[in-house]
């Protein structure tokens, strides 16, 4: 089988991008060892000769072009994974619309525009943390705690500077942070506390030590399926805040994260859960 991967460009791995690719390189390293031939592009580099004559495509892309281009590829049959459709759906404000349509447990949240917004938000009194709506995290600037309702508008007006038209405010959740990884389709699930991580931009640290909350694993692993599921997305991860009752909430969800935790066990899996959709 003619197998494809695409590394992410580096705009959306911050911090991230020896780790983003390296799993990448683990899940074709196995595919090649069982007889499939692989190749790896950066998706800035990508053209449609790369994937026309792919059977299949393994994509961190995230740029408009790639995703573009692996929605035409899609249509002739190539199959994507994840699918442009999924990972266009990562966008904050499209994931944040998704998951409260479909009453996933989450961050109590408005999407609302820098150019006309109204102040203050419906349940505003507490912290919060205010987040680009408009494609991916790509710079510390672009999720910002905000520790009062009475800071809002001044960094709402930050973000607009910046030329970010569209915003998502959430409500901080106190609790344990933890971070989650996962293959859909195949028996993988991996969660850890997100103080014994690395951090892409330090923000975990908003949340404080651990506290150890006891919570439901099984419901911690169907919360975040389901958010999967609805979302389209085959590979995925995240973070979700448990509090002292044991309440899970998510905060994010993403494609493709670089599974830096438990690599080789998600490659492995990540090559199980392409052999099963070849076989549709």
């Amino acid at each position: 089988m003619n197998i494809v991967g695409i590394y992410r460009a580096s705009q959306f791995s911050p911090n991230m991008e020896d780790s983003d690719a390296a799993i990448l390189n683990a899940v074709a390293d196995r595919l090649r060892k069982s007889g499939h031939m692989v190749t790896c592009v950066h998706e800035e580099q990508l053209v449609r000769a790369d994937v026309s004559a792919a059977d299949v495509v393994l994509s961190m892309g995230r740029l408009a072009q790639t995703l573009d281009l692996l929605q035409e590829v899609e249509a002739d049959g190539v199959k994507v994974i994840n699918t442009p459709l999924a990972v266009r759906h990562c966008e904050r404000k499209q994931f944040t619309q998704i998951l409260m349509d479909e009453d996933v447990p989450f961050a109590p949240s408005t999407i609302l525009s820098t150019i006309n917004y109204q102040l203050p938000l419906k349940g505003a009194g507490g912290s919060f943390w205010l987040k680009k709506g408009e494609g991916y995290a790509e710079v510390a600037a672009d999720v910002v705690f905000v520790p009062n309702a009475e800071e809002l508008a001044e960094k709402i007006d930050d973000m607009r500077r910046r030329g970010i038209s569209t915003l998502v405010v959430s409500e901080h959740l106190e609790g344990d942070l933890i971070k989650f990884y996962g293959v859909r389709g195949v028996p993988f699930f991996y969660w850890y506390d997100a103080s014994e991580g690395h951090s892409k931009f330090g923000l975990e640290a908003i949340n404080g030590p651990s506290h150890g909350y006891h919570f439901s694993e099984q419901q911690l692993y169907d919360i975040c399926n389901y958010a999967a599921t609805v979302m389209g997305l085959d590979i995925y991860g995240g973070d979700c805040v448990v509090n002292k009752d044991g309440k899970i909430q998510l905060i994010d969800i993403n494609d493709w994260p670089s599974f830096s935790r438990c690599r080789e066990q998600a490659a492995e899996m990540i090559t199980k859960l392409e052999s099963l959709r070849s076989k549709v």
